[in-house]
């Protein structure tokens, strides 16, 4: 009887596997759409939540820088001095001083109080107007006030009552709570006191006159407190 052969399942089995190594060509793969509109939602949701939160908390804006915030006060104080501002003091009786000027509200540090009126004198004319006042002490007060604006010296003579507040404010070493500050005001310089610290109302306003003056202590003997 003739042999029978066994199929020859190798060599199917070699074409098979060679088939399946065939690289099958894929199609590139495209964005769909559909996941485009959903990261638009996601932003229109971070819009939405942003807008949620500005309702329940305050959205800080842009801050002004430091120029910005010294040129708005500085033309807060011009407008006061042009105004004449002379708002939350009033004049009592003080034994020792004399006339004497209080808060009747309270005063912040650095706030506006008044602006120290007079004539403004060179600063020879100050110590000519100065001289002649000594001469004559029984009938002039001390209302000399000397002092600078960009390197420029100046004498605001207060001796004549002008009906401001400014020139009734006192002085002391100790207890001083208003310190002056020059500055111009269309072109002019002028004299200006600001709280030196947080006044409470009732308080007396004083500040320092800066007078040494063994004479003018002697004649003046609360210059010294």
């Amino acid at each position: 009887m003739p042999e029978r052969s066994s199929p020859k399942v190798i060599s199917q089995r070699s074409v098979t596997v060679k088939q399946l190594r065939t690289p099958v060509s894929r199609p590139k793969t495209r964005r769909s759409p559909l996941r485009k509109r959903q990261t638009k939602t996601k932003e229109e949701d971070m819009d939405n939540s942003q807008q949620d939160i500005r309702k329940y908390f305050r959205v800080r804006g842009k801050r002004k820088t430091a120029s910005e915030l010294k040129k708005i006060e500085s033309d807060k104080i011009e407008e006061a001095v042009l105004a004449k501002q002379e708002e939350g003091m009033e004049i009592f009786h003080c034994d020792v001083k004399g006339r004497a000027v209080r808060a009747v509200r309270p005063f912040k540090r650095g706030e506006f109080i008044c602006e120290y009126s007079g004539e403004l004198l060179t600063h020879k004319q100050g110590i000519e107007r100065e001289r002649m006042y000594n001469e004559h002490p029984e009938r002039y007060g001390s209302y000399m006030y000397f002092f600078q604006f960009k390197d420029v010296s100046y004498c605001l003579d207060c001796t004549q009552d002008n009906g401001r507040l400014g020139r009734l404010l006192n002085h002391s070493r100790r207890n001083q709570n208003v310190q002056t500050l020059s500055i111009g005001v269309q072109g002019r310089a002028c004299l200006i006191f600001k709280a030196l610290r947080d006044i409470e109302v009732g308080e007396e306003l004083c500040y320092d006159y800066g007078d040494r003056n063994p004479l003018n202590i002697d004649r003046f003997p609360w210059l010294a407190q």
